[in-house]
């Protein structure tokens, strides 16, 4: 029997092609698992065996997905990028608005726009039979580079560390147009059309800011051209459209606008997030995307929680929320967050929607190899609380999710870098000059100016004092304490600082790149070995991506050599002390760039941050990530030990063989220091969107980070023997956070 249910063509089996079995009549044919959760499958009648039937086929390609529609039932995908919806299949046609990434849209229509369709439109012979034209409209007048259109999406992805709103070092703020033009303590910092007066391309063009690595040229060039058209807020509203469309003169050659490819029409639900140039909706105007941006999954009926985390999973992504039920209409479909990413658009439509909205997206996360299996299976058990995600108006220094904050030393102006305590409760500060304001470059770069110091806090009867016990010192980013001594890792080296005693140097030779941060970075002693997170000494992509060179030589450039830089390095705590010597450290795991927090956790898993490259786009990762090393995975030699993905994930690649992390940061996140406490854990970040993030697990068994605070900037973050957590601020804030208080 054949019934017809929207235009697609279903056989229902009847009584004659089912067997009987001890359970009863079971199909003979067996058809996919049962759903769970999402929307209920349509019911089709007559049904025989009284069951539901799933009207729904899964596609995988464009080819399915154009079957789907030619047969006359809607398709759905997911957008692989932030979208933008146009109006025509035009790369430079208006915009009605763009779809964020992640979202689960239905596609109702589709357009395949031809090379010999668009050689057609050009030729001589179809043109000299067309009337003469209407004159076209008038190029716009004006800017054609925009401080909202291309300015601002830099200086989010690369100044926010340092210029945001919760930051303004020297009083300046990048982050909004405004605050841009207002300048900085020192006066304005940008002259309308004169860019060699202009502070601030003086500081872009020399590579002084970012001050986390210079801009791509390219990036350079359009700041320039920026200011030399006059640093418009926006760009030039777009020409009047003539009153009738032109047309070629005859024998002329006409350039073709419209790409060639296939586009896409949206369904009308389609929640669409508005754009600043966006054109004047009308009932002509298509609703169309890219087919490049589009993850094609099922066809007559959207896919239900459980099937839509299935495919998601095979590029990167997963639901950030379960699917709505109801209806089959656009506006109830989920969003979907980044896990990794789903692989970047590759053709000139997919290139050109980029250019205009670059998503947060990160480089595909294949499977880890046998020898790092476990890192990737974090033992997070602690429920995600269900916070929205981190925005610039939220309310600074309030937490959030349930927990308190006590403020301590609140007239202390020296950045706090690392946090420690003994299990006595005595707590050790690792001071530096105060990193907002008014900041002396000098210090600031330089990791050996004898400006920093160590100094011990009684909190526990909530003095407002504390007493250094080691002062001329290096810049000091680790602190752990461990049978009767304090250890330091500072500037190259690592030492101790026994009770009642004096500093010791226990080993040097650490790579150093000031200007980076990397200064061996973290330290943590866990079941007898001294784990240091050593930085590299090159950016990664400043420089060029880092590809075709294979893992060892990705991972020589990225340590500039040093066999002790862009790894987790680990030594015998009792070798550390009677040798001395560097040479007692071995390679822990490599695949690192600038690896800042490290601590371990009650089973004695090592976590820990690492800040990524810098001044990358937002198509591919960066390596700002949260990971956790199981000490069962470290093999003997070097090339069996984990490889967590950087800087080879920087071309776009998707290595089978390197560790998952268990959280994939956005670009120029910059995480900090980290600790365990309360069943998960908890880090710092002081790039895009600063502040405290804690790890929890989603009903999916997705780990994701949600911000519970924020603040800028955070640098240390440690547990007290109470279990409290307490967090170092670079401006010299020193806050102790617990649970318990409803916000």
């Amino acid at each position: 029997m054949l019934i017809r249910f929207r235009s697609l063509w279903l056989v229902v089996l009847t009584a004659g092609l089912l067997t009987g079995c001890a359970g009863g009549l079971v199909p003979l044919f067996s058809g996919p698992a049962a759903l769970t959760g999402g929307p209920r499958p349509p019911i089709l009648n007559p049904n025989l065996l009284g069951q539901p039937n799933r009207n729904i086929e899964f596609i995988d390609d464009l080819a399915g997905l154009q079957a789907c529609l030619d047969a006359g039932a809607s398709a759905f995908g997911a957008t692989l990028q932030t979208t933008n919806v146009r109006s025509q299949p035009d790369v430079e046609s208006c915009r009605i608005g763009k779809i964020e990434r992640g979202a689960l849209v239905e596609i109702v229509g589709y357009t395949v726009v031809t090379e010999d369709a668009l050689a057609s439109a050009q030729s001589p012979t179809l043109s000299a039979v067309l009337p003469t034209p209407t004159p076209a409209a008038p190029m716009p007048q004006g800017p054609q580079i925009g401080y909202v259109e291309d300015i601002q999406p830099i200086f989010e992805r690369s100044c926010t560390a340092c210029h945001s709103a919760a930051a303004r070092i020297m009083g300046l703020q990048t982050t909004t147009y405004r605050t841009l033009m207002e300048g900085s303590d020192n006066g304005v910092v940008v002259i309308p059309g004169d860019p060699d007066n202009s502070k601030l391309w003086e500081m872009v063009s020399q590579g002084k800011m970012p001050a986390t690595g210079p801009l791509p040229p390219d990036e350079q060039q359009i700041v320039y051209e920026w200011i030399v058209q006059g640093a418009a807020e926006r760009r030039a509203a777009p020409p009047p459209a003539p009153t009738q469309p032109p047309v070629a003169q005859a024998g002329a050659q006409q350039p073709a606008r419209t790409a060639a490819g296939t586009w896409l029409t949206v369904g009308p639900g389609t929640k669409l997030t508005d754009v600043p140039d966006a054109c004047a909706p009308a009932s002509d105007l298509g609703s169309l995307v890219s087919s490049d941006l589009i993850l094609p999954i099922s066809c007559g009926v959207i896919p239900n929680d459980a099937d839509l985390a299935r495919i998601l999973s095979r590029v990167g992504l997963r639901p950030a929320v379960a699917t709505a039920t109801g209806s089959a209409a656009p506006a109830r479909s989920a969003s979907i967050t980044q896990d990794a990413s789903a692989a970047p658009a590759t053709n000139e439509n997919a290139a050109n929607e980029n250019a205009q909205d670059a998503a947060t997206t990160v480089a595909p996360a294949a499977a880890a190899p046998a020898r790092a299996a476990a890192a990737g299976q974090a033992p997070i058990r602690a429920a995600a609380l269900g916070l929205p995600a981190p925005s610039e108006d939220d309310p600074y220094l309030t937490p959030r999710g349930g927990f308190c904050i006590d403020r301590r030393l609140p007239d202390n102006t020296r950045g706090i870098t690392a946090i420690a305590f003994a299990p006595d409760g005595r707590m050790f500060l690792a001071l530096d000059s105060n990193l907002a304001r008014d900041v002396d470059p000098l210090i600031l770069y330089d990791a050996y100016h004898p400006s920093r110091s160590v100094a011990i806090y009684d909190w526990m009867n909530n003095s407002s004092r504390y007493e250094e016990i080691f002062t001329e010192s290096s810049r000091i980013t680790g602190l752990d304490y461990s049978s009767g001594a304090l250890y330091l890792s500072r500037a190259g080296e690592v030492g101790r600082i026994p009770d009642g005693g004096g500093y010791e140097k226990l080993a040097d030779g650490f790579a150093v790149q000031s200007r980076l941060f990397h200064a061996n970075n973290g330290i943590v002693i866990s079941n007898g070995w001294v784990y240091i997170s050593a930085g590299g000494v090159i950016d990664g992509y400043v420089e060029g991506p880092i590809v075709g060179v294979g893992e060892d030589g990705a991972q020589q450039i990225v340590s500039g050599g040093n066999p002790y830089a862009a790894r987790i390095v680990r030594a015998p705590l009792s070798e550390l002390l009677t040798q001395r010597s560097i040479t007692v450290f071995s390679t822990a795991a490599r695949g690192v760039r600038n690896p800042y927090g490290i601590a371990a956790d009650p089973a004695g898993r090592i976590w820990f941050t690492d800040n990524g490259a810098t001044n990358v786009p937002d198509s591919i990762s960066a390596g700002d990530e949260v990971n956790m090393l199981d000490p069962a995975a470290i093999g003997g030699a070097e090339s069996a030990t984990p490889f967590y993905g950087f800087p080879l994930t920087l071309g776009g690649e998707s290595p089978d063989w390197y560790a998952k992390p268990v959280v994939d940061l956005v670009n120029s996140a910059a995480p900090t220091g980290i600790t365990w406490a309360y069943d998960t854990v908890y880090f710092g970040v002081y790039g895009r969107y600063p502040g405290l993030y804690r790890v929890g697990r989603t009903a999916s068994g997705a780990a994701v980070a949600e911000r519970i605070l924020h603040g800028w900037p955070i640098l240390a973050v440690a547990t007290a023997p109470d279990g409290a957590i307490w967090i170092g601020m670079g401006t010299g804030g020193l806050y102790r956070i617990t649970p318990g208080c409803a916000n």
